[in-house]
């Protein structure tokens, strides 16, 4: 029996492998066909006939119809699903992911005996909550259990290289370009301690996007030309199974071509009459390149943003990893090499970048234990023990630790236990370590260097007889690298009632971890409505707007088991738990009842938009990318500029057009629709404030200079000092060009400036004219009476009756001009 899980997989978009840690070396499992890798893909030609991997491939060619695959990025999504006509049946992406997870299964028993019923899975580091939970489901259709750990490709990658390189100081980074995902990291190996230190990725940017830009922008058109098809394109459902044939065949050329220069590219497709004709087209690398560049340049920059975040440069870091099928390429490699339009970083070349990840995740449970299963009370003569270590150490004299039970009261001071190791080099075995009244144990051993050391637990009584004892063995494996924990890839937070972001933990925090927040309630909850609920939108992201980040779920608070009814504003404190497979659970207290109950994130019932609303979409992002593009050409922000060029130069808005032509026959199409429009849109943000900047500066200068007269005449020493702090940091925010910065310094600023007014003999008089202004401005009728009586009251010098004008006046204004005003007449 497996002390540690030992298996890993990698559950790819394109394709998927199985890897598992044997004696402290790695191996790749190969399937039924002598392969590596097995093509995630399923085809269902007739009922309870599932075919998986090549043999599914191979139907393809003949039965598009019932043929499914690259089904990974709809993972997560309620109204996803793949129709299989001939099969009679519907399958969601976790079945789907599921019966890939049954054939590497399948091949690990043929391998090893038996197969897993467990193993660390790999999923990527850009995925959401919703899809990490669906990655879990999938498992546990597979019949891989409840319990498998998630990591993240990036780690598992660093884990291949990082568990036998000899550097012990080093820095590197993961470039993680599969076939439906980007991910980049950034990992440091310190004196054995293995650490990632950021991430940047991109759940929809991988090799299936230039395989379907090959189509749709140089093969569409020739075939249209050349077989004289009209109206061809891929959201036409009558040439369906034409641009399916031709997206098999890009993607095998594109393969071929990272060993030629060009090849003849062959398919089979229908014509108006339903005949077949034979299409060829001579496809050259360099035609591929340029349809793949704006990819490439998006994968580069999330990498130069993760180092940015990581405060490092390209020159820091000592190896770029390159993991994942699109990194083969020579034409990404060449882009990766130059320093200006690339990385610049020396490649590690010494694993198979399809495999790299599968190996690593089998190394990452080659240091998980296995999860115990509760075991049965000890029969009456038997002894069970709940042992403690660490599986994978960086020590040769690790700590066991163990709590021993029986059917029975027992006086454990007279017994012993015996830890041995025959087959250590040389031979360990302890002396009789002696029990403590609660059964407990503790002591050091001796374990061989880079080696697995197996131990065998004895136990004797008073009388120095052995007894039976379960378990009774473990494994400790020494390795000379230490994982530093798994960080949160994406910030995870809620949306306001403002939708605003609230983040509640942080990118990059070490997991697992969890958080209180503090709710009230809107509205009384009654015991008798069994409808009562909370919903709070859950959003993963960095953005400051909610919208501009991913809602992965909401979190639902439902109080029916509370003993007594709660009234509105009722506190309820609500704790967020997230494992290390960042899987999420939430408890819900009560203060007021000290009572807990019912709370949950419901990942279940995230959907896409429709193909309606995404072009509504699009068309208002790219009016409002028209709008600035001439601002910006008139502006003065280069920095506006710059963001804009980068937008150019990654074909964002190209690619958001595909991905909505393509929503309507294709659900993961729509996903990624949504995300590239979600990210043009928060691009646009940022180009927006960068050209309001030089505005936002100039109001920020006006206001400091305003300042100083107050300060001279009614300021004192600390006055002088927040008007010198304001300065230095509005010269610091304009060098940056944080706009964010700036006009934080303007609240600030307008706040101080406020505070010296008051003391100003004449300051009910402003606030008068100031209230007068707000009134007429937002349109407020019936005030014209207040206003004579002010006037009178200033004309009186009556500053008791001018206040009271100034109350009732503000108790007129609108809410939102009242929030506007409020802070100017609290004291």
């Amino acid at each position: 029996m497996r002390d540690t899980i030992d298996f890993g997989i990698d559950l790819g978009t394109t394709n998927s492998a199985i890897a598992v840690v044997e004696d402290g070396a790695v191996t790749v499992i190969k399937n039924e066909d002598g392969a590596d890798i097995t093509p995630s893909a399923v085809w269902i030609p007739k009922p309870n006939e599932i075919q998986i991997g090549r043999w599914a491939r191979n139907g393809f060619e003949i039965d598009p119809e019932n043929y499914a695959s690259e089904f990974k990025l709809e993972m997560g999504l309620a109204d996803a699903g793949r129709s299989f006509h001939s099969g009679q049946v519907t399958m969601t992406p976790q079945q789907l992911s599921a019966e890939i997870l049954k054939a590497l299964r399948a091949d690990a028993a043929s391998h090893c005996g038996a197969a897993p019923d467990i193993a660390v899975i790999t999923v990527p580091a850009a995925f959401a909550l919703n899809q990490n939970k669906a990655t879990s489901d999938a498992a546990t259709l597979a019949g891989l259990g409840t319990m498998c750990p998630l990591v993240q490709e990036p780690t598992a990658a660093a884990f291949a290289y990082g568990f036998q390189e000899s550097d012990e100081r080093a820095y590197w980074m993961v470039f993680d370009f599969g076939g439906g995902t980007f991910d980049a990291a950034v990992v440091s190996k310190r004196d054995g301690d293995l650490r990632v230190l950021n991430h940047a990725g991109d759940p929809y940017l991988g090799g299936k996007l230039i395989d379907w830009a090959v189509v749709e922008r140089i093969l569409a058109p020739a075939v249209s030309r050349d077989l004289d098809l009209r109206d061809f394109r891929r959201d036409n459902p009558a040439w369906r199974e034409n641009f399916a044939k031709l997206k098999s065949a890009a993607e095998t050329a594109k393969i071929q071509l990272s060993r030629r220069d060009q090849v003849n590219l062959r398919a089979e497709l229908a014509t108006v009459e339903g005949r077949s004709q034979t299409f060829e087209y001579a496809l050259r690398r360099d035609e591929v390149d340029a349809i793949a560049e704006p990819f490439y340049a998006r994968a580069v920059n999330l990498c130069r943003r993760a180092l940015a975040e990581a405060s490092l440069t390209s020159d820091d870091i000592d190896r770029l990893l390159l993991v994942g099928g699109v990194t083969l390429s020579p034409g990404l490699r060449e882009r990766l090499s130059d320093p200006r339009e690339g990385l610049g970083i020396e490649f590690a070349l010494n694993l198979d970048p399809t495999t790299v990840v599968a190996r690593g995740a089998a190394i990452f449970a080659s240091t998980v234990r296995r999860p115990r299963s509760r075991q049965a009370p000890p029969a009456p003569g038997e002894y069970a023990v709940e042992l403690d270590y660490e599986p994978s150490v960086t020590t040769t004299r690790p700590t066991i630790a163990g709590r021993l039970s029986g059917s029975a009261s027992i006086d454990w001071t007279t017994y012993s236990v015996t830890v041995s190791n025959p087959d250590g080099r040389p031979p360990f075995r302890s002396g009789r370590i002696a029990l403590n009244a609660d059964g407990v144990f503790v002591t050091e051993v001796e374990i061989d260097e880079h080696q697995t050391s197996r131990f065998t637990v004895e136990l004797t009584d008073e009388t120095g007889t052995r007894r039976k004892l379960s378990p009774n063995s473990l494994s400790i494996t020494h390795r000379d690298v230490e994982f530093g924990g798994v960080r949160l890839a994406r910030s995870l937070g809620i949306q306001l009632v403002d939708r605003t972001f609230a983040p509640l933990l942080s990118k990059g925090t070490t997991l697992p971890t969890d958080v209180r927040k503090v709710f009230r309630t809107s509205d009384a909850f009654h015991r008798s409505d069994s409808d009562a609920v909370v919903r709070i939108p859950v959003i993963q992201g960095e953005r400051d707007r909610a919208d501009r980040n991913q809602q992965v779920g909401v979190l639902e608070i439902r109080p029916t088991d509370v003993r007594i009814d709660l009234p509105s504003g009722t506190e309820v404190e609500v704790t967020f738990e997230v494992d290390t497979s960042s899987l999420v659970t939430v408890i819900a207290d009560v203060p007021l009842v000290k009572a807990q109950f019912e709370a949950e994130i419901n990942l279940t019932d995230t959907r896409t938009p429709t193909t309606e609303a995404l072009r509504e979409m699009l068309d208002d992002a790219e009016s409002r990318l028209d709008t600035l593009r001439r601002t910006a050409a008139t502006g003065t922000s280069s920095d506006a500029r710059q963001r804009l060029r980068r937008l150019e130069e990654e074909g964002t808005v190209a690619t958001a057009r595909e991905q909505v032509r393509a929503a309507p026959v294709e659900i993961g199409a729509a996903a990624s629709a949504e995300e590239r429009i979600r990210d043009l849109q928060a691009e646009l943000d940022d180009v927006e404030d960068a050209v309001r900047l030089p505005q936002l500066r100039q109001e920020l200068d006006e206001l400091l200079l305003h300042a100083e007269d107050p300060v001279g005449q009614f300021g004192d020493a600390s006055d002088r000092q927040e008007l010198a702090e304001l300065r230095r940091r509005a010269q610091e925010a304009a060098e940056a060009g944080n706009p964010t910065a700036v006009r934080e310094l303007i609240e600030r600023a307008n706040v101080f400036l406020v505070e010296l007014e008051r003391r100003s003999p004449d300051w009910p008089v402003k606030l008068y004219f100031g209230l007068v202004a707000a009134l007429s401005g937002a349109g407020v009728r019936g005030a014209d009476q207040l206003v004579r009586e002010g006037k009178q009251a200033i004309a009186a010098r009556d500053e008791a009756r001018l206040h009271a004008v100034n109350q009732r006046l503000l108790r007129l204004l609108p809410a939102e001009e009242k929030n506007k005003i409020i802070g100017l007449v609290e004291s």
